[in-house]
């Protein structure tokens, strides 16, 4: 089982605030861009790669990757899910809004390393990988996918149902514990005893404040306030 090394992870504070109640239904917004840093990029369906900036809006199928300085943090409209993209990375960011206006999420990971942060839960959460999907039940984690497709998860607390794609083989990883889906077909767990967890290498930033304005296919528009502050390393 490959057992990547890893450092502390720094506090990040963030506080999502809807004006009135959920995003109109037909809003095509799924998630914001809260940081982004170094060599970032984001593709929409259709159009080509451009740089990824702070407070841009982002839609289902959007593509996302970063360069071996890239580093992006974003929140899903819905429940404030996070997902912190580390450097080397590369994802599709999709959604479904569904009748009550929370989110099927699905995250399709090809390469690289993300933080994901799931504690108030509102609709689904999946983070696909070549070889595995991780089903989410209110939880924060790390899902690493190297150069082969292989996988690993490292779940901070919480529970991940946590199924290899090859062999259709699924297992629970709870909070503490690790998993570990091979190309072969193979299914780990294992403990997080003795192993740190990896630093974000985010400078000091401040409170900073996003406000989107959403506009539905019927012209209705909803204001969407996010004030998030990211800590450095203590």
């Amino acid at each position: 089982m490959n057992k990547p090394v890893f450092r502390y992870i720094a506090p990040v504070v963030l506080s999502l605030l809807m004006a009135g109640s959920a995003l109109a239904q037909g809003s095509k917004a799924i998630a914001i861009v809260l940081t982004a840093k170094g060599n970032a990029e984001v593709k929409k369906p259709g159009n080509d790669w451009t740089t990824l900036k702070f407070g841009v809006v982002l839609d289902d199928g959007d593509q996302i990757r970063t360069g071996d300085d890239g580093f992006v943090a974003l929140a899903f409209t819905d429940d404030k899910s996070q997902l912190k993209i580390r450097p080397d990375t590369e994802i599709t960011v999709n959604a479904q809004r569904q009748a009550d206006y929370s989110l099927a999420k699905r995250v399709n990971m090809e390469l690289g390393e993300l933080f994901a942060d799931v504690k108030k839960q509102k609709g689904s959460m999946q983070v696909a990988t070549p070889t595995s999907v991780a089903s989410v039940k209110g939880t924060s984690f790390w899902v690493l996918v190297d150069e082969n497709g292989e996988t690993n998860l490292l779940a901070i607390e919480g529970l991940i149902q946590f199924l290899n794609l090859i062999s259709n083989e699924s297992i629970d990883v709870s909070g503490g514990t690790t998993g570990f889906a091979g190309t072969d077909g193979s299914l780990e767990t294992g403990s997080l005893e003795g192993m740190t967890i990896p630093e974000f290498l985010e400078e000091t930033l401040g409170f900073r404040t996003i406000e989107i304005i959403f506009t539905d296919d019927e012209g209705n528009t909803k204001r969407l306030i996010i004030n998030y502050q990211v800590e450095g390393e203590e």
